[in-house]
């Protein structure tokens, strides 16, 4: 179901001073509801505003367009193996070639998801390159 503005209240209603939603029932920006970070950030958005508290809430960590997590996470699902390039044999030496020095064909080497192939190979493990 979509959603739009105004569809949860906001952390700390307006005019509040002994009451606040928190979790996935309330609003707060940038955030991906149901999860645990999100009920703890309201909280902590919670307590702060209505304890006049002057301190930030921590920063919400913006992984959602780095495709180095989402390689590192099939990675894992995929227990470090590589993927099974679909198709004859004669395809997947064609896909391998166009990924030839490219950073993509770098970037699926170095999590291992694809095999070297002739000027690809891998960099430093990326799995501990990016936590």
């Amino acid at each position: 179901m979509p959603r739009a503005a105004g569809d949860r209240p906001q952390v700390v209603p307006e005019g509040s001073v002994n009451f606040a939603f928190i979790g996935q029932f309330a609003e707060t920006t940038r955030d991906c509801i149901f999860t645990t970070e999100y009920s703890v950030r309201t909280a902590m958005e919670a307590a702060y505003q209505l304890l006049g508290i002057d301190r930030g809430v921590p920063e919400v960590f913006n992984s959602t367009y780095d495709i180095r997590y989402l390689l590192k996470a099939t990675t894992r699902l995929r227990d470090g193996g590589a993927v099974d390039l679909p198709g004859p044999n004669f395809l997947k030496g064609r896909l391998l070639d166009r990924l030839d020095n490219s950073q993509m064909g770098v970037l699926l080497t170095d999590f291992g998801l694809i095999p070297e192939h002739a000027g690809t190979v891998a960099r430093e493990r990326a799995d501990d390159a990016i936590e």
